[in-house]
């Protein structure tokens, strides 16, 4: 294995937890938009209790979630890998 191939699993992990943390922030800021809008309608039933949950909110956080444990073990094996192969 090269020591570009190292680094390139390296780059692609931190891309990844860049990734996650970017979608993280997104559904905050996505879920949060959505319910302030909902506070001024005239049924705050949904804004009080969040129900009917909305799945599609949740999206964004699953996928941050999900790129960002790829990204930490990505980094976590090209780091792994780095260190046996060249030191």
């Amino acid at each position: 294995m090269t020591l570009a191939t190292c680094q390139a699993i390296l780059a692609m992990g931190v891309f990844f937890m860049v990734l996650g943390a970017v979608f993280l922030l997104w559904n905050r800021r996505e879920v949060k938009s959505y319910y302030d809008s909902k506070s001024t309608k005239r049924d705050l039933g949904e804004f009080l209790f969040h129900e009917p949950e909305r799945f599609w909110l949740n999206a964004w956080r699953i996928g941050g979630r999900v790129s960002l444990v790829l990204g930490i073990l990505l980094t976590i094996a090209g780091g792994v890998l780095w260190l046996v192969l060249y030191t």
